[in-house]
């Protein structure tokens, strides 16, 4: 009787299974096809999202041009008249992207400060043909980031805007879309992934860097400058705002581009729409991340706190009693392991606001509290030298500084010791004409100033033939720690 009732269950099972499943196969089959059938995508749900949030950005300003008709290039009028530098103003257009943002109620446009800059009229135009005109209420050349109100426009309180991401929960290697308008084609969608966070690159102008940057091999060419860089739900993680076409080798290169990450944007946003700027507070030291050797250098684990190469006399770090080779760990009992991470926690916070800084010296832990003052430019102080040293156990050639030196290689200061040769396979290749050595010893706590020749021999003179040589730079107004190996 039991194996009866079994078999009637197995067989009841087996007729269920069989009315079933071609149902659900039937399901998913019909499921595929409207997928297949739609091309739809997680990039094309991100663009039809973000899209029609998305602006072609169109600049006019007056720039100063050389004309070509000026009757003063023929030799008879220089002749009589000389040849006076005549320039001419003419109005100019330039195109970018920009988006739509609701800040505090109100929507606002965001595109890059380097696309607006010298703007005496900005148009906007969207996907749908609208247009609007707009001026710019804020900007900061720091992070190249501005933000623009509409002025003129139908209901523009009315015009779709982006959401603001988060980029820490876009992970590296996860699909984003670029929206703008490169070369002015309007709405321009390229996708590819997230290659990288927190890319330092130096500024086209050479003066500075750009930090904090989302890098991405999606597409970007010019005229997208300022358009948003989008995860897969549609929110904005980064503004485009460089891209890198070619190696320090001249070779050409593919996929290097570059996005503001909307985290940056996010921390200075309420004071550019409040006032206009940014204001940031100011420590008063140059810094520098620790590699490996220099670590060991310096008595402290890699990857953990940021090298100081300068303090600035009179600033707040000074008056803490900071020192150039001190180590900083922690801000406010916060363990630093970066120096993009250590410049935004002091530049992001109030000037006037005292923090507690940890440092190491000599292997010594200690704590300063230091009130901050506000970023400003930095200062150099000189003095005269001469003389010259091939020293060929590190493959350079250093000459004493001097006037004529610091005329020369238009530095910033006559101390120190100037490279004048480089061995660009030895000890000391990283090292560029032009920079010079301020300080040198075997480790932190040996560091010797460097005023002549003689310094630099009775330096190298006490190390062993194998032994590392601890050096601290200055290149341009940057001053940073290396150690040279032979």
């Amino acid at each position: 009787m039991n194996k009866n009732r079994s078999l009637h269950f197995v067989l009841l099972v087996v007729l269920t299974l069989g009315l079933l499943l071609p149902t659900s196969l039937a399901a998913l089959a019909a499921d595929a096809n409207n997928i297949a059938s739609s091309q739809k995508t997680a990039i094309t749900r991100a663009a039809e999202i973000a899209g029609p949030a998305v602006a072609r950005v169109e600049v006019t300003k007056t720039v100063a041009q050389r004309s070509p008709y000026n009757f003063f290039d023929d030799p008879f009028f220089r002749y009589f008249f000389g040849n006076p530098d005549r320039q001419e103003e003419q109005r100019v257009q330039s195109l970018g992207s920009g988006f739509i943002i609701t800040w505090q109620g109100k929507k606002y446009l965001l595109t890059n400060e380097h696309v607006v800059t010298g703007a005496e009229d900005i148009r906007l135009t969207f996907s749908d043909s609208t247009t609007y005109q707009a001026e710019v209420i804020g900007k900061d050349e720091m992070i190249d980031v501005a933000v623009l109100e509409i002025t003129k426009g139908e209901n523009p309180q009315n015009l779709p805007s982006i959401e603001l991401g988060n980029p820490e929960n876009t992970p590296v290697g996860a699909w984003v879309v670029a929206i703008g308008n490169p070369e002015g084609f309007e709405n321009t969608v390229t996708a590819g992934v997230l290659s990288a966070k927190n890319r330092t690159i130096p500024k086209p102008s050479g003066e500075g860097s750009y930090q904090d940057l989302l890098q991405t091999d999606a597409a970007i060419n010019p005229g997208n400058s300022g358009g948003p860089l989008v995860n897969t739900s549609g929110e904005v993680i980064g503004i485009n705002t460089a891209i890198i076409r070619r190696s320090q080798q001249g070779v050409p290169l593919t996929g290097l581009n570059f996005a503001v990450s909307i985290d940056s944007v996010k921390q200075v946003l309420g004071e550019l729409v409040s006032t206009g700027q940014v204001t940031r507070a100011w420590l008063g030291v140059v810094f520098q991340e620790l590699n490996p050797s220099m670590a060991q250098k310096f008595e402290v684990e890699p990857g953990v706190g940021v090298l100081i190469s300068e303090v600035m006399e009179g600033d707040p770090a000074d008056k803490a009693g900071l020192e150039a080779g001190d180590v900083i760990t922690e801000v406010n009992g916060k363990t630093i392991t970066s120096d993009t991470q250590f410049q935004q926690e002091i530049m992001y916070r109030s000037v006037g606001e005292e923090i507690t800084l940890t440092f190491l010296r000599d292997g010594k832990e200690h704590t300063a509290t230091v009130k901050l003052g506000e970023r400003k430019e930095t200062t150099q102080v000189d003095s005269p030298n001469k003389d010259e040293l091939t020293d060929e156990k590190y493959g350079i050639t250093l000459i004493q500084n001097s006037i004529e030196t610091k005329e020369k290689y238009d530095l910033v200061t006559n101390k120190g010791l100037v490279v004048k040769d480089v061995d660009k396979f030895g000890p000391a290749r990283e090292l560029e004409e032009g920079d010079v050595i301020v300080q040198a010893g075997r480790n932190s706590v040996s560091l010797k100033p460097l005023t002549n020749i003689s310094d630099w021999q009775n330096v190298t003179s006490s190390l062993s033939k194998r032994e590392t040589l601890l050096i601290r730079v200055l290149r341009g107004n940057t001053y940073r720690w290396l150690v040279l190996q032979p």
